[in-house]
Formats: C-alpha cells, sequence, structure tokens
C-alpha cells in the first residue's frame, strides 16, 4: 500500500514538471529578443544649431512593429524631425529597420543624447522593449580664433586737409549754371522747330446709325459670308449691333449677356419692335458663334438686313422714349 501511494505521488509531480515546462516555454520565447539594435549618429563634429541626425538600425529575422522615443534631453538637444520606421530586406533574407529623427544642439563640447528605448511587436501579439546608446558627438564653437582674448587696436584713418570753403560753392553754381545753358538751348530747339502740316479735319457723321451702317456695310462686303465664315460674320453682327445700342441709348448693353440685354432694352427707350428684332438677331449670333449652329447662307443674309432695319427704326424716334415695350408697331417687314 505504502508503495503504491509513492507512485501514484511521483507521477503526479511528474504531470505539474511537464506542464510547468509547457507553461514557461511562451513565456521565455516572449521575453527573448528578436533583434540587434545599434545607433549610428552623423556627423560627429558640429557647431552650434547644426542638425544631427541620430538612426535607430534594428535588424531582425522576423516581421516585427518598431518604434522608438526620441531623444529626450530637452535641455541640450532640440528635436527638429521625426521620420517614421522604414524596412528593407536584406540579401541574406533578414530585415533591417531604421528610425531616423534629427536634432540641433545648443550647448558647446561633448553631447550624449541619453539611451533610446526601441520597442517592439510580433504578429502573434507579443511585444517588448530594449535599449540602445548612441554614441556622443562634439559641437564645436563657430568661432576661429578666441574671441575674449584683447586685440590691439586699428590704426587711425589718415584723412587729408580739407578743400578751401570756395570749392563747394563754386561746383553748385557751375552745375545749375550748366543747367541753364542746356535749358536755353532746349528752348531755342524747340522753338526753331516748325510744325509738321496737319491733315484736314475728315467731315464725318458721327450719329450712331451711319456709324452702325458703314460697319454692316463693310461686313457685307467682306466675304464672309460667302467663303462660308459664320463665327465671324455673327460675331460682327453681334458686336456691331450691342456698340449702336450702348451709343444710341445711353447703357451698359456690351457687358450685358443676351437674356439681361433682352430685359433691359424696354426700360431704356429702345422701342418694342426693335428691341424684339434686336433681341432674336442676337439669340441667333450666339447661336451661330457660340453653339456651332449655323444656318443657311439665305436666312444669314436676311439676318444682315434685320441688324440694317433695327438701325433704321431709331432714325425716326426720339431716344428719349421710355416705356417697357410701349411704342408704336413696326415701320417695316418682320423678321
Amino acid at each position: 500500500m505504502r508503495r503504491a501511494t509513492l507512485a501514484v505521488a511521483s507521477l503526479a509531480l511528474a504531470v505539474v514538471a511537464v506542464l510547468g515546462v509547457l507553461a514557461t516555454a511562451p513565456a521565455a520565447a516572449q521575453r527573448a529578443t528578436p533583434l540587434e539594435v545599434r545607433v549610428d549618429v552623423t556627423p560627429r563634429t558640429v557647431t552650434l544649431g547644426d542638425r544631427v541626425r541620430i538612426t535607430v538600425i534594428a535588424t531582425h529575422t522576423e516581421p516585427l512593429l518598431l518604434t522608438a522615443d526620441p531623444p529626450s534631453r530637452g535641455d541640450v538637444l532640440q528635436l527638429i524631425e521625426a521620420l517614421p520606421a522604414e524596412t528593407v530586406t536584406l540579401p541574406d533574407g533578414s530585415l533591417r529597420t531604421e528610425i531616423t529623427f534629427t536634432v540641433a544642439a545648443f550647448t558647446l563640447g561633448a553631447q550624449d543624447a541619453g539611451p533610446l528605448r526601441v520597442f517592439w511587436l510580433r504578429q502573434d501579439g507579443s511585444s517588448g522593449e530594449v535599449q540602445a546608446i548612441p554614441p556622443t558627438f562634439e559641437v564645436a564653437s563657430a568661432l576661429l580664433d578666441d574671441s575674449g582674448a584683447l586685440r590691439p587696436l586699428k590704426p587711425q584713418a589718415a584723412f587729408g586737409e580739407p578743400p578751401p570753403g570756395w570749392v563747394r560753392p563754386a561746383v553748385v553754381g557751375g552745375s545749375l549754371l550748366a543747367l541753364a545753358l542746356l535749358g536755353a538751348l532746349a528752348a531755342r530747339w524747340l522753338r526753331r522747330r516748325t510744325p509738321a502740316p496737319a491733315p484736314p479735319p475728315e467731315q464725318l457723321d458721327l450719329a450712331p446709325e451711319t456709324f452702325a451702317r458703314r460697319r454692316l456695310e463693310a461686313l457685307a462686303g467682306s466675304g464672309a459670308l460667302a467663303r462660308g465664315d459664320y463665327e465671324r460674320f455673327y460675331g460682327t453682327l453681334s458686336v456691331v449691333l450691342r456698340d449702336y445700342l450702348e451709343a444710341r441709348f445711353e447703357f451698359n448693353a456690351t457687358a450685358l449677356t443676351t437674356p439681361e440685354l433682352d430685359r433691359s432694352m424696354g426700360g431704356h427707350g429702345v422701342e418694342r419692335w426693335q428691341a424684339r428684332l434686336a433681341g432674336g438677331l442676337l439669340e441667333r449670333c450666339d447661336a451661330s458663334v457660340y453653339a456651332g449652329r449655323h444656318p443657311d447662307p439665305g436666312s444669314a443674309d436676311h439676318d444682315l438686313t434685320v441688324a440694317f432695319e433695327i438701325i433704321d427704326l431709331s432714325r425716326t424716334q426720339p431716344p428719349a422714349r421710355v416705356g417697357a415695350y410701349g411704342g408704336p408697331g413696326p415701320p417695316a417687314r418682320r423678321p
């Protein structure tokens, strides 16, 4: 009976030992450091305020997520930039991850960035951290010599004797005399010039209707319609009509769109039939110039006739009559 009890106790101890080994195996694997870390500092010698690159270089054989705390010596180093981790695959299949910090030092002498904490995380969720000690770097003075040493005074500058008192007034007087002579010569040259004969002024009828008709006649004789150049034909027709309405009825017709002009003509003294003809013609001009809808040559020639009729409607009507389409009927045929 005693031997059986001892055998059962031995078996229980063996089972507990095996379970303990199995339980501590993951923990041991978690505690193992899966990477090697070193820190590189460049350059090793700088002057005050120069930038220094501190690069954490970690080599590992399995995929890891790595982060690192920046240098924490705020009284000595100023962090300028922190770049994210970059991982590359080496020729032997291992991985290398680099984390770069840019700092600036404002204290002379040897500088130590202090230990850097590097954290790692596996895909299975296990994690850990390691510390890396960066090498020191030297911050040297930018002065080439000892600025605190006393230097001998520079020799005093030697100046000659001042000029006599009459020199400055003589220079000023000579300059004024030279300017006066130049002015006299220029005036004499201008008086001797004979003005060129001016051409006789051309007596032109400046009435808006006459000026607009001459522009329409020039368009009719340009051959644009015969060549099928509808964009030039209707574009010129639109410009002539807008300029005429602006000069004849004294409102800014050239700055309005066709719908705005159609709504404004009645309020500026344009008669009802004249406004209706002008609005329809400007719509056809816009359709040809901007939408590319060109009519046949006969319709285009008829639109030129309509433009002449719109201008002729104003010859017998005073521009002071203002009303919303309140004028009499058209003196000529409708379009």
